[in-house]
């Protein structure tokens, strides 16, 4: 393993277009960028939008990822991938080929203009404390809350229904 590397849990969904492809491209591209290691890819969850305009329904899934990159940095490599796929941020909630957001970073806390860590929605959100739970069981958020504990307060889930696991890391891809 990496000297100095920090454990970063990132949330990723699309709606538009070919959803899984823009997936299997953002985790690839997350992966292939120096600094960074896909270590594990949740299944695929289809999930009914939330706020914004009427759109269709997303599919999301998350990474763990191992990185050597500061928070700010992991940001812009985010915000990279969502430009290669053609983001687009029109409208506020909108529909969109590619979202990346940053959940967890380790056990940081970090409050910026433009970075907020935990994900300030984190906790409202199954489809993204799903996925969570999936690739990382027993993981406490900064707080030392639990994320299954965080989630068993929303039930019940509805909405967030697992489609599969087409996306894959990129060691699986080379199997």
């Amino acid at each position: 393993m990496w000297r100095g590397v920090q454990w970063a849990f990132l949330g990723l969904g699309s709606n538009l277009e070919s959803r899984l492809d823009h997936l299997q491209s953002a985790v690839e591209a997350l992966d292939a960028h120096g600094g960074n290691r896909v270590d594990a890819v949740s299944s695929v969850y289809e999930t009914d939008p939330v706020g914004g305009p009427e759109q269709g329904p997303y599919l999301n899934l998350v990474v763990r990822l191992a990185t050597l990159l500061s928070p700010r940095r992991l940001l812009g490599v985010c915000q990279d991938v969502e430009a290669s796929l053609g983001r687009q941020r029109a409208v506020r909630w909108g529909p969109r080929t590619i979202d990346v957001d940053i959940l967890l970073y380790g056990s940081r806390t970090v409050r910026r203009r433009n970075l907020e860590i935990p994900h300030p929605r984190l906790i409202q959100r199954p489809f993204a404390l799903v996925p969570l739970m999936e690739v990382a069981p027993g993981l406490k958020l900064p707080d030392g809350r639990s994320v299954a504990s965080v989630l068993a307060k929303l039930a019940p889930i509805e909405g967030v229904t697992m489609v599969g696991s087409q996306v894959h890391g990129p060691d699986a891809a080379a199997q």
